[in-house]
């Protein structure tokens, strides 16, 4: 809250924009005086005579919390606290343009905004929010005369996680991590194991890998592995492998920010009228998208939407 720019202002009284008690987090009925601390600094006279009510017209009592450098897995709130807010006045988080705010882990949100904010808090992102990738899915493999299965890709982290009620001006970008794409499907035929899938579109923080690709029953049949996703781009699914007349299945490609991996790709036989699908298994499904917000509907009033990649939830 904002104390009024005209009218009358007094020391105590419940009245938001009126009393300075409430304005700098009190309930309206404790005993304060012009002299207190606080209410020199709401009045920016830190000696001398204070102007009434004059001095407090648009005044606000809000401390800044500028964060200027990358940072994994943010909680809001504890580093607020740490740049010297006292956990009580108005809060204002500004991220500057070029910082990226990251995570380590799918199952971690890049930034959560969590817990009590009794004067508010508003947020301006200028930089950018990103959750990590999913890994890729493993390809099959076919070893000691059986087959096991491709691996899926794994899901995306999310980007922004709030549980506490926040105004969000979003000038930058909020992205959820990447789904990993599907291992390919291995093939009875020449005993050729599936290639793995690509990593996700990841974070700053860490790279999402990519799956390893399946042993075949034979040295030459084994699948190549997927690429990493990293903050620039997601991974490549590894490609087919062909050994004699059998096919391993390609794996999938990694997501973008936000977006599903890419399944793995089915094996088969190489004859001569071509590619055929008999002989083996098809691949497994990537992973889905990180969000970009996980409780947003219930507690974020956009005043700016800016870039998201990924589900608004």
């Amino acid at each position: 809250m904002t104390m009024n720019s005209t009218g009358p202002i007094s020391l105590g009284g419940t009245t938001a924009g009126v009393s300075i008690e409430i304005e700098n987090g009190g309930n309206g009925t404790t005993q304060i005086s012009l002299n207190d601390s606080a209410v020199r600094t709401l009045a920016g006279v830190p000696s001398g005579a204070i102007a009434m009510p004059t001095n407090f017209y648009g005044k606000a009592n809000q401390f800044t919390y500028t964060i200027s450098s990358n940072q994994t897995n943010l909680c809001m709130r504890a580093g607020a606290v740490s740049a010297g807010w006292n956990g009580t006045s108005k809060l204002a988080v500004n991220i500057n343009s070029g910082v990226i705010i990251s995570s380590n882990s799918t199952g971690t949100p890049a930034m959560n905004i969590q817990g009590s904010f009794p004067g508010g808090v508003t947020v301006t992102n200028n930089g950018t929010i990103v959750g990590m990738g999913g890994a890729g899915g493993n390809g099959g493999y076919f070893c000691c005369g059986g087959g096991y299965g491709p691996g899926s890709g794994g899901s995306g982290g999310t980007a922004l996680k709030v549980s506490s009620a926040v105004t969000f001006n979003n000038v930058g970008t909020i992205a959820g991590g990447g789904g990993g794409g599907g291992g390919g499907g291995y093939t009875f035929v020449a005993e050729v194991g599936g290639s793995g899938g690509g990593g996700g579109r990841s974070s700053n923080a860490a790279n999402s890998s990519g799956g390893s690709g399946g042993a075949g029953g034979r040295s030459c049949g084994n699948g190549c592995s997927g690429g990493s996703g990293t903050y620039s781009s997601a991974g490549g699914g590894g490609n087919s492998v062909h050994y004699s007349n059998g096919i391993g299945g390609n794996g999938g490609n990694g997501g973008g920010w936000g977006a599903s991996g890419a399944g793995g790709g089915a094996s088969g036989q190489q004859g001569c009228c071509g590619f055929c699908p008999g002989g083996g298994v098809g691949g497994a499904g990537g992973g889905s998208g990180g969000k970009a917000t996980c409780g947003a509907g219930t507690y974020i009033t956009w005043t700016g939407t800016g870039t998201r990649y990924g589900s608004i939830s």
